[in-house]
């Protein structure tokens, strides 16, 4: 499949949450309305959020937007085009242990304390867990998140592909990070 330089989209939701990284995990950086257009120049190949163009990179769920072609001939931005934006107040956490039982990984990690005034809301989960995982013989991207030092989900084994991972700590100015996952 050929790659494309940019898509063209329109929003179909009421309001869309425009955020930092590809997934509602991650900071909200702003908001859409239903009607406005949209350019759409990268994906994550693996999930479906796709990075709009402007002054203000931001990445919304294809769910809520119709897009004029196929996302999936977007080139892959995510992660090494498209960059979260870095917090000068945490340090990264270390990762402790990853283990595998079956299909079943199991990561762990140090807690890196935030301060109760730097969360986004009282919704925002202080840790991503971003997996490149194995599921049904394709790999996807999985961003997860947690208030726990440690999250369990699937990885299965038939994928051509490494499976890997990282984790970051998120607060309000940004993600300290990544701890690279060293992988079972």
């Amino acid at each position: 499949m050929p790659t494309v330089e940019s898509l063209n989209a329109t929003v179909t939701a009421e309001r869309l949450s425009c955020r930092y990284g590809p997934g509602s995990e991650y900071l909200y950086l702003y908001g859409l309305r239903k009607g406005a257009k949209i350019k759409l120049i990268g994906q994550t190949g693996g999930n479906n959020w796709v990075w709009v163009d402007g002054k203000n990179k931001c990445w919304v769920n294809t769910k809520f937007i119709e897009i004029t072609g196929d996302p999936k001939t977007l080139p892959i931005v995510y992660p090494d085009i498209a960059k979260l934006p870095r917090t000068p107040y945490y340090p990264p956490t270390t990762v402790l242990s990853a283990t595998r039982d079956g299909n079943e990984v199991t990561v762990s990690w140090l807690e890196v304390p935030i301060s109760p005034g730097d969360y986004e809301d009282e919704s925002m989960q202080t840790y991503i867990i971003e997996v490149w995982r194995c599921e049904a013989g394709r790999m996807i991207f999985d961003p997860l998140a947690t208030n726990e030092t440690s999250i369990v989900f699937v990885d299965e084994t038939d994928c051509s592909q490494p499976s890997h991972g990282r984790v970051f700590v998120q607060e309000k100015h940004g993600f300290a990070g990544p701890a690279e996952i060293p992988w079972p």
